[in-house]
């Protein structure tokens, strides 16, 4: 690794340059900003009242993303849990991480197994490590996949990852918003004291299942959700909505909110099952847009003009350098995504990828990178090709946003295009040796 403080050093030359030239961007404040990363988990793409939802209410999340600048047209890396947050923290695609599945084909809880799993993540980059590095306190809050959050660039957790107690996505900190917000409001308190810039993973598990958000949110939607489930799953939305709020009301109260970047996602979609308590097919784990679309938003009031995207094509590969370069740090090389503030970078790539791999991976063929995989995506404009292990579709997205009418047998010249795109992808982004 480059030593922290020239690398510190030849990015903040480089930051300069680029609130010179990236639009939206004030640079009249040098002061590092703090950061909190909101991960929803398990959210439809337009289950917020800021994306037009006829009665999901999501106050907090929406004035938070009017504030910022909002990518309708966001995509997950992947439309499953664990490989899409890896490709958040370390800014690779999942074929590149070799996290792509959420458990070992074998004995899931297996300790010896589920430690192979996650012996990938030990040598990739992240930004939560280039944080620590630079000098950010850093916290882990909720949803974590790889083992110790401690081995990974935070200084605290609450997650032990220890597979041998239990330890799988989140263990003890799945209890963040749920139960209690005060791990972080400690953090925060200790982090102003030491006057360190502090980062927050927010891996809030909601609205998640189970769907028990508190009987007040049901009764809100009871009576206007085609069903009891659907109901509670509104429930579970708004539940999230209001932890972000108690999120940004303390920051606000400590005097840092302005200073503070905040990065909006999901890790991937959800459409609830009219008769219980899970996702209906195709949804989460699949290629179609209700399992791989998100909004995504990035909110810095001192430095950020806010703007409302509906067009541009936006990637969570995009979230890690964004971060990065907004602290000031350069990233990794291997991290190749767009910094999300450059409005113009982003539409003249207009282009997105997803892998859409198994839930349960052979770990003795994680070399291969062909191995459990379900299908690819990319979405080129309002193009989009799923290309399947035997079958290609293609689909219009500007007419047709829920994959329904299939026009590769009408199209092969422009099917022929979006797989020669693919197989350009996978050349330029290869496994790290």
């Amino acid at each position: 690794m480059k030593d922290p403080i020239l690398r510190y050093t030849k990015a903040a030359l480089t930051i300069v340059l680029i609130q010179a030239v990236v639009p939206h961007i004030h640079a009249s404040d040098a002061e590092r900003p703090n950061v909190v990363f909101l991960l929803s988990d398990d959210q439809g793409w337009g289950d917020y009242s800021f994306m037009g939802h006829p009665h999901i209410e999501t106050p907090h999340i929406d004035r938070l993303a009017s504030e910022g600048i909002l990518y309708e047209r966001g995509y997950v890396t992947a439309p499953l849990c664990r490989p899409s947050l890896a490709s958040m923290a370390t800014g690779m695609y999942p074929h590149q991480t070799k996290i792509r599945g959420n458990d070992p084909v074998g004995k899931k809880r297996d300790p010896e197994l589920r430690n192979r799993m996650t012996a990938p993540m030990d040598r990739l980059p992240s930004f939560i490590k280039e944080l620590q590095a630079n000098g950010y306190a850093t916290l882990q809050t909720g949803k974590w996949w790889e083992g110790s959050p401690l081995k990974h660039g935070f200084d605290e957790a609450m997650t032990h990852g220890d597979p041998t107690k239990g330890g799988r996505h989140g263990d003890k900190g799945l209890t963040i918003g749920r139960k209690t917000m005060q791990p972080i409001y400690d953090f925060v308190d200790k982090s102003i004291a030491e006057d360190k810039p502090f980062f927050i993973w927010y891996g809030v598990y909601l609205p998640h299942t189970p769907h028990n958000a508190p009987e007040r949110l049901f009764n809100k939607y009871k009576d206007v959700a085609p069903n009891e489930a659907t109901a509670w799953y509104w429930a579970n939305c708004e539940w999230l909505d209001e932890t972000c709020g108690q999120l940004v009301d303390f920051l606000k109260e400590k005097g840092v909110y302005e200073n503070t970047l905040f990065v909006y996602t999901c890790d991937n979609g959800w459409r609830q099952s009219p008769k219980r308590n899970r996702y209906e097919t195709p949804s989460k784990r699949e290629p179609e847009e209700i399992g791989i679309r998100t909004p995504i938003f990035i909110t810095h009031t001192s430095q950020l003009e806010p703007l409302r995207d509906k067009t541009t094509l936006a990637s969570n590969i995009d979230i890690a350098p964004t971060i990065l370069q907004a602290c000031g740090i350069e990233p990794p090389e291997e991290m190749s995504g767009l910094d999300l503030r450059d409005t113009d970078a982003l539409k003249a790539r207009d282009r997105v990828f997803v892998d859409v791999y198994e839930h349960d991976i052979d770990l003795d063929k994680l070399d291969d990178i062909d191995s459990n995989l379900n299908a690819r995506v990319v979405i080129d404009g309002w193009s989009k090709l799923t290309q399947r292990l035997d079958s290609v579709q293609l689909y219009d997205l500007k007419t047709d946003d829920d994959d329904q009418n299939d026009l590769s047998q009408s199209n092969p010249e422009k099917v022929a295009q979006l797989e020669a795109m693919i197989s350009q992808w996978l050349k330029e982004t290869p496994v790290p040796e």
